[in-house]
């Protein structure tokens, strides 16, 4: 089976097609490479891979310097500087597009880099009575092109402290806090508008893939701030109580894990495909083009088919507060605005962050022995003992309603309790 140019005419499938290709017949098995399956589950539809020559394995580089000190009987600290570096890593990117690619058929515009961006529309009729290339692809012999590329690059520093207290007297615990940042340009949640999903390697679509330095920011699991602090207190009391006392009383241990963290960072998104409508008679059409008055109502800014573009926004970073995600934190309806004409917005990557999180886990154990074979342990235990709501990320569609909202909390309180028996 062969897809592509085949004698210098129109690409096209040939061969014996198996069932599995899903190419279909007619139209759909003309000029497309992509033959998708659209019961996939992988509902991007990136389904054409090309591997380029020279295409490797990636690259990480660890490095690492510590210090520790005893500062009294038991109790130390430990202050360490953690750094990764991920290079030549997997990106799956769509290379058949060009920022400008569906300006109005014959027109051109300059963007926000300065550059000079033409329309690759073409309806005139070839020789199958087919338009040239209706969709303004880079290569309109062919529809989606998802090229493996060794392009992404992450980057990793990390100050981690940490005070540990070992066993003295039925106690120890430990303490740790972690300040660090994350930078990639290929990390993503893999949702299917703006990703390649999960066996695709990473974000499959960049904003500009001529531009990749405008995905470079924070990572999506970037987390700033991280805090966990745990114990094992022995309880003594009624340790040494002979009879009755000690078996009811005495035997206690109590543990707890108390964690807390910042919000990993998000980008919104405008999901709509482009939309040119004319703001003054005329402005989108070719003879009277205007681009200041042929409007972009749609989220392909950039208008090269991709509609995974990040709006411009008033500010470039939003923190909100608990409450506003408990709430909804309503930003005001001309927060989000569409760049100018085939351009891209001036919003970072990953940018905004998302709600915090903060729990304590603590259980109470009871040991009681039963003879010298048999030995009895109650448990009590409680997770998100304060039963604090704890806010996961929702819709980052910006024309979503339900954009702005928390997308689902955490578990809540919750109790059990537990005998073992071991022997």
């Amino acid at each position: 089976m062969v897809y592509g140019p085949v004698g210098g005419g129109t690409p096209t499938f040939t061969g014996i097609a198996p069932p599995a290709q899903h190419s279909g017949s007619g139209a759909q098995a003309t000029g497309n490479i992509s033959g998708w399956d659209p019961s996939n589950p992988q509902t991007s539809g990136f389904t054409a891979i090309v591997f380029p020559d020279r295409f490797r394995d990636p690259d990480v580089e660890n490095w690492f310097i510590g210090l520790q000190r005893e500062l009294l009987a038991r109790l130390t600290v430990e202050i360490n500087y953690v750094g990764t570096a991920g290079r030549n890593l997997f990106r799956a990117e769509n290379v058949n597009r060009i920022p400008g690619g569906r300006l109005p058929e014959g027109t051109c515009v300059t963007d926000n880099f300065g550059r000079r961006l033409c329309s690759q529309i073409d309806t005139n009729t070839a020789a199958n009575g087919l338009e040239i290339n209706p969709l303004g692809l880079l290569n309109a012999n062919y529809g989606s092109l998802r090229v493996w590329e060794n392009t992404a690059r992450s980057i990793y520093h990390g100050l981690q402290v940490s005070v540990q207290k070992n066993v003295a007297r039925g106690l120890q615990f430990a303490g740790n806090y972690t300040y660090s940042h994350s930078i990639d340009d290929g990390s993503s949640w893999q949702s299917g508008p703006t990703s390649a999903n999960g066996p695709a390697a990473g974000d499959g679509v960049t904003t500009d893939q001529t531009q990749p330095v405008l995905d470079r920011g924070n990572s999506v699991f970037d987390i700033r701030h991280r805090v966990t602090f745990n114990y094992v207190w022995e309880i003594p009391f009624y340790r040494n109580s002979p009879g009755a006392r000690v078996a009811l009383l005495g035997g206690w241990q109590w543990n707890g894990i108390w964690s807390l963290q910042s919000g990993a960072h998000w980008s919104p998104f405008d999901l709509r495909g482009s939309r040119l409508v004319p703001g003054d008679p005329n402005a989108c059409s070719a003879s009277t083009f205007d681009p200041v008055n042929c409007l972009n109502l749609g989220g392909d800014y950039n208008l090269d088919g991709e509609n995974n573009d990040r709006p411009s926004a008033i500010s470039n970073h939003i923190h909100t507060t608990h409450a506003q995600w408990a709430n909804g934190f309503n930003l005001p309806g001309n927060f989000f605005y569409a760049p100018c004409l085939g351009c891209v917005g001036n919003l970072g990557r990953n940018t905004f962050i998302g709600p915090g999180y903060w729990v304590l886990d603590t259980s109470l154990l009871k040991n009681l022995r039963v003879s010298e074979k048999f030995r009895l342990q109650f448990r009590v235990e409680a997770f998100n003992v304060f039963n604090h709501t704890n806010f996961l990320l929702g819709e980052n569609n910006i024309n979503s309603p339900s954009f702005g909202i928390a997308g689902g909390t955490h578990p809540p309180r919750n109790f059990q309790l537990g005998l073992k028996m071991s022997y």
